[in-house]
């Protein structure tokens, strides 16, 4: 199903990684004009000649004919929301330069893992344009253009900050749908990314401390074993923070990890490649929520520290 040009929703994407290319070929699909933005630019002009390959999981092919190398040339588009997709290591920054070519009409959705980063773009953009995502695919990167999806576990998340933006919401939704991209507007979407959160936390610090993949450490009885007792800790923390995760929620996200395979998570990806990680958005802030509430964290703790120094240099 794709819009009529009166109402063609015009949409930038920034992050041409596995989360953002995947969007953005859906995007298109649907019939927005869709901006593909990505400060790498080997992926921008491999998927100007050759657009964004989904494979696996998804299979799509679809020609992207506006790309960008920065945020500041995203300004000459006149675009209704920017999706940001890039690693919340980056987001400060992306936001403050989107910030600078901001319009009264200009909406922000944060597409990112990780706990309270739409409250990074709400600080430049203000609540009422500001709308957060919770994704429920991966993949990796097989080409610059090309994303291996390793797992899609239908519905996505999608909602407004405030009641201002729920009209914005609902269209993203409506054209996400219209593709196969199954997406839904929750009554509270703070309980979604807490849930999506905790399932990462559980176990890509793990396989990125044992270089393993999530099947590796979900098949071995000592590391699922570990697993479960991080899931456990941070619900707990969830619990005493009002998050409404369900009875059942263990055996949920258990029963999700098992399905992910052979998945690299990006974490790993990241520290192979000599990149920080997105640890501090993850389990880092269930260590920073469980001192608020005056509840020990060692788990969360113990692996952030790990994860730390992995990433640390001893030329810095």
């Amino acid at each position: 199903m794709k819009n009529s040009n009166n109402d063609q929703m015009r949409i930038g994407v920034i992050g041409m990684g596995p989360v953002g290319a995947t969007l953005a070929a859906h995007f298109v699909e649907a019939g927005a004009f869709l901006v593909a933005c990505d400060v790498d630019p080997k992926k921008i002009d491999t998927i100007k000649k050759k657009g964004i390959v989904l494979k696996n999981v998804i299979e799509k092919q679809v020609k992207v004919e506006n790309a960008c190398y920065s945020v500041q040339e995203m300004e000459m588009y006149d675009l209704d929301l920017v999706v940001i997709a890039v690693k919340t290591t980056a987001l400060k920054k992306v936001v403050r330069a989107l910030g600078e070519i901001k319009t009264d009409k200009m909406y922000v959705m944060c597409a990112q893992n990780g706990i309270d980063n739409e409250q990074e773009a709400a600080n430049i953009f203000g609540e009422d344009k500001t709308l957060r995502m919770v994704v429920n695919f991966a993949g990796n990167l097989s080409n610059p253009n090309m994303v291996h999806v390793s797992f899609f576990n239908p519905p996505n998340y999608l909602a407004a900050l405030m009641p201002q933006g729920a009209e914005t919401a609902e269209k993203v939704t409506a054209l996400l749908n219209s593709v196969g991209m199954g997406t839904e507007i929750p009554e509270d979407i703070q309980d979604y990314v807490w849930e999506k959160a905790i399932l990462n936390a559980a176990l890509s610090a793990v396989c990125a401390i044992t270089r393993r993949t999530m099947k590796d450490v979900m098949s071995f009885p000592q590391t699922l074993e570990l697993v479960e007792a991080i899931v456990d800790e941070s619900a707990r923390v969830a619990e005493v923070e009002g998050i409404e995760l369900g009875k059942k929620f263990r055996r949920f996200c258990i029963q999700y990890l098992k399905n992910a395979g052979h998945h690299r998570p990006s974490m790993l990806v990241d520290l192979e490649n000599g990149l920080r990680t997105e640890i501090d958005q993850l389990n880092g802030k269930i260590v920073e929520y469980g001192r608020k509430h005056y509840l020990p964290t060692p788990l969360n703790q113990s692996v952030t520290a790990l994860i730390h120094l992995l990433e640390y240099s001893p030329d810095e």
